[in-house]
């Protein structure tokens, strides 16, 4: 297949075109790129359709933006293409993150859906069911790896254990497909944030286009029972559970998802509108049903976040959860650096404030202002976190350590990007280059949880390039562009 390059909402996205017949977008999931489609999967579907795969922003020969990864802008993204394509109306398929986008695609233009395919995916919002701590770890905790060191990680929780002891050679050639471009840490822990904060399940009772929906009932990652919330919410859906799969189950039953895939948009246009009339068993209209998904998970959340915050840790996932019951949307972080400075005294509050902040997705590390801890064994510990993770740091101190925050970000103005001052009073000089942000009179380890999130997320992520190469530290197969 020859890739082709479309300039769309304000990225270059690169795309492919395969096969003859009815239009049919594949939709890849977290951190993969279109390469990591199974050969013979697209090779089966481009018998019947003209199959259109996409690198989503941030992955393969697509640009690496820094911003504008949240999923309806994705799907905005998917829509340029087809643009492009001048394709007005196709059938579509989204693979878990990738089945996100699709939702979103067919919320925004229901028009131009004719048949929709939701494979091991999740509506988001408080209906969902998160992945485990454990699972969430494993695919968020990447820092520091390299590209096969974290296929291999993740290939722990996607596909079943039975598969990887069979098939341990095919394993690895798709290993090797996917790694080619391999998709820089900014962007994947910026698809991660989106993922965490989608939630399309009050839209999911409107979709009138033809839906199956397909999961594995060995699938760790995204549960089965997510697959079963989102057939009930879509009226008319179809689910089919494929057993002894888990979250790769196109990879690991390649040529039934083949089959099952083909047969349900062949028979589209035969699509029966009475199927969708009645109200579904799971539409979400029963209030007790409502009241019992709100109480159950913020019950869970009071009970668990004292842990939380002494380091024991609850997910990612159930944080970015938890936070749609306590004022409105979920706000995630972006994996930026986070280096704590407290002075002597202020250890504990700083350190309930790091865990917070791991748990809300970013990477904070406590440097304990002392006085036998020089300037250069601090400069040298954020020269080292932010070499691993490929970006700037954020200083976030007390207004009584400002003064050696600043001589720091003066000394490092390639590996700072800005400072957050807490109980400030007034707005200090800064060394050019570097913003700060203050956090008034009166902080306290509870509103800096509260405030803190809010001005980090509001902190555009910079950069960094790797020593002696001039090129950013994550990598990019094409000159990265920013929206």
């Amino acid at each position: 297949m020859t890739t082709r390059f479309a300039k769309v909402n304000g990225v270059t996205i690169a795309y492919r075109v395969q096969g003859e017949g009815p239009p049919l977008v594949l939709v890849m999931g977290y951190r993969l790129n279109s390469a990591a489609w199974p050969t013979t999967f697209v090779e089966g579907l481009a018998r019947r359709f003209s199959v259109i795969t996409l690198d989503n922003r941030g992955t393969g020969q697509s640009d690496k933006p820094v911003d504008g990864y949240a999923i309806a802008n994705m799907a905005r993204d998917v829509a340029g293409v087809l643009d492009e394509l001048q394709i007005a109306r196709t059938h579509m398929m989204g693979y878990s993150m990738g089945g996100a986008i699709a939702q979103e695609f067919v919320r925004q233009f229901p028009e131009r859906i004719s048949g929709l395919v939701l494979c091991a995916t999740m509506c988001g919002g408080p209906r969902a069911i998160y992945a485990s701590p454990s699972v969430v770890r494993v695919m968020r905790e990447l820092d520091g790896l390299k590209p096969e060191e974290i296929a291999r990680q993740i290939w722990q929780v996607t596909y079943s254990p039975g598969y990887l002891e069979k098939h341990r050679e095919l394993a690895e050639d798709q290993m090797r497909r996917e790694i080619a471009a391999p998709t820089p840490l900014h962007a994947a822990d910026l698809q991660f944030q989106a993922f965490a904060e989608f939630d399309c399940s009050k839209a999911l009772s409107n979709i009138r286009a033809p839906t199956l929906v397909m999961t594995g009932d060995r699938d760790q990652l995204v549960s089965p029972k997510n697959s079963e919330i989102v057939a009930g919410l879509i009226p008319g859906a179809n689910l089919i559970v494929i057993p002894d799969c888990g979250h790769r189950l196109m990879w690991e039953a390649t040529d039934e998802c083949v089959a099952i895939v083909e047969e349900f948009l062949s028979n589209v246009s035969e699509w029966r509108r009475e199927s969708i009339d009645g109200p579904s068993l799971q539409s979400g209209q029963d209030p007790l049903t409502n009241f019992a998904d709100f109480l159950t998970p913020a019950v869970e959340f009071y009970t668990k976040w004292p842990w939380m915050l002494i380091g024991a840790g609850v997910d990612t996932m159930t944080i970015a959860r938890q936070s749609i019951y306590f004022g409105g949307k979920a706000q995630f972080g972006d994996g930026k650096p986070i280096i704590l400075l407290p002075q002597p005294g202020g250890s504990l509050a700083f350190m309930l404030l790091s865990n917070w902040l791991r748990a809300l997705g970013y990477r904070p590390m406590t440097i304990p202002i002392s006085a036998d801890r020089d300037d250069q064994s601090i400069a040298n510990s954020i020269r080292i976190t932010t070499q691993r993770i490929g970006r700037k740091a954020v200083l976030v101190v007390p207004a009584s350590a400002l003064s050696l925050a600043v001589s720091i970000a003066d000394a490092q103005t390639d590996r700072v990007s800005d400072i957050v001052v807490l109980d400030a009073s007034q707005r200090p000089d800064m060394p050019s280059g570097i913003g700060v942000h203050l956090i008034s009179i009166g902080w306290s380890p509870l509103f800096a949880m509260a405030t803190l999130p809010q001005v980090l997320r509001d902190i555009r992520i910079q950069l960094i390039e790797v020593q002696g190469s001039g090129a950013p530290a994550g990598g990019h197969a094409r000159p990265m562009m920013t929206t």
